[in-house]
């Protein structure tokens, strides 16, 4: 064990396991004795950042191991699960009762199973798309969610239903067999910088119109627009045949170009979640 704890990859793990259960004290105020929202909001941020730093640390280093990608799913678990939930709950759900209860503990366990599926069907390869939304774009949505509220110094959440549509359609879209992008699948062609540039430009106004807290909001607004876009665009373009692995009749091949198919590559250490 004493290896493990000196391995450096699994001190990344562990300081994005810190920060979600940090951000379970402020988000119930055991720390300050009141909820802080946006400062847990943050903290699920830089849970955020340490989990996509693991990995790199892990390949720079040559010391991925086994043990390091179970601890890493762990760790979502916890910041990426458990952390958001509470906060969402805490923040815009307990005002209904049980059933705001039951929609952060359906978030909690759809990116439970969220995980469990990914680890049962990971195969060592690298590919520019996962299926179904990752638990740590979920997570970092709810998280963007409740820091452009604090951050705008809104009040107390008056629309309690409209948060617990969100967390219910974040739940079901980690679930669903949907295609969520990475940012591998980006190439620098025309298009593609088009709807970037578009992008950035849609933050920097949100940036300048509201806090710039909220830009974090917008960015989880575009990218989740795009991927659900893209699903669009693919059931429109499929042929009718729709296979038990790919229900939205678009093989893996058909979504990438050519010189993206170059990318699925094998990796070691850390995987995509």
């Amino acid at each position: 064990m004493l290896k493990h704890f000196l391995n450096p990859p699994n001190w990344f793990t562990s300081a994005s396991m810190f920060c979600g259960l940090y951000s379970i004290l402020l988000a119930t105020g055991v720390d300050d004795g009141q909820p802080n929202f946006y400062r847990a909001a943050w903290m699920l941020v830089f849970a955020g950042v340490f989990d996509m730093l693991d990995g790199r640390v892990a390949r720079l280093t040559g010391t991925g191991s086994a043990f390091g990608i179970q601890l890493d799913s762990l760790a979502d678990i916890v910041s990426f699960g458990i952390a958001p939930a509470i906060l969402v709950y805490a923040w815009g759900l307990a005002d209904l009762g049980p059933l705001g209860l039951a929609a952060a503990f359906f978030f909690f366990l759809c990116g439970a199973f969220r995980l469990a599926r990914f680890n049962m069907s990971a195969d060592g390869t690298k590919s520019s798309h996962s299926e179904g939304l990752t638990i740590t774009m979920a997570g970092g949505t709810v998280a963007s969610l409740v820091m452009a509220h604090a951050a705008n110094d809104l009040g107390p959440v008056e629309h309690a239903g409209s948060v617990l549509a969100i967390t219910v359609g974040l739940s079901f879209l980690m679930v669903s067999r949907l295609r969520f992008f990475g940012w591998s699948a980006l190439r620098l062609r025309p298009m593609h910088m088009i709807g970037v540039a578009f992008g950035i430009a849609i933050v920097l106004v949100v940036s300048l119109q509201f806090r710039w807290a909220s830009a974090f909001l917008a960015i989880a607004s575009i990218y989740l627009a795009a991927a659900l876009g893209e699903n669009v665009l693919g059931l429109l373009r499929r042929d009718g045949r729709v296979d038990d692995h790919d229900p939205l009749g678009l093989d893996l091949h058909e979504v990438l170009d050519e010189d993206q198919q170059d990318e699925l590559a094998p990796v070691d250490g850390r995987r995509k979640r």
